[in-house]
């Protein structure tokens, strides 16, 4: 697997979610933020993406990875960062 092409496809997304998590962090707490970054943000991350970067999909096409297999990665990968944070957060609470 070519883990560079998912980093920088997962650092892609993660950039617009994070400002996304971001926003939500400073209406609603960090506890929300935690939460919008590991689930929805992610979504919202992958509609800017389809929006502004559309034509990068064909480079990771002729790699090999699907859209779904793509997003799995994502997703997993916040997951792992997330949760720590989430479990240190309710545990502070």
């Amino acid at each position: 697997m070519n883990y560079t092409a998912v980093s920088k496809y997962a650092f892609d997304i993660n950039t617009f979610n994070l400002v996304f998590s971001l926003v939500i962090g400073i209406i609603m707490g960090f506890f929300w933020s935690i939460v919008i970054f590991c689930s929805f943000g992610i979504l919202i991350g992958y509609l800017v993406f389809n929006l502004f970067k559309k034509n990068e999909y064909y480079m990771y096409y002729n790699l090999g990875f699907t859209k779904k297999n793509l997003l799995l990665h994502v997703w997993l990968l916040n997951l792992i960062i997330s949760l720590p944070i989430f479990i240190v957060s309710i545990v502070l609470q």
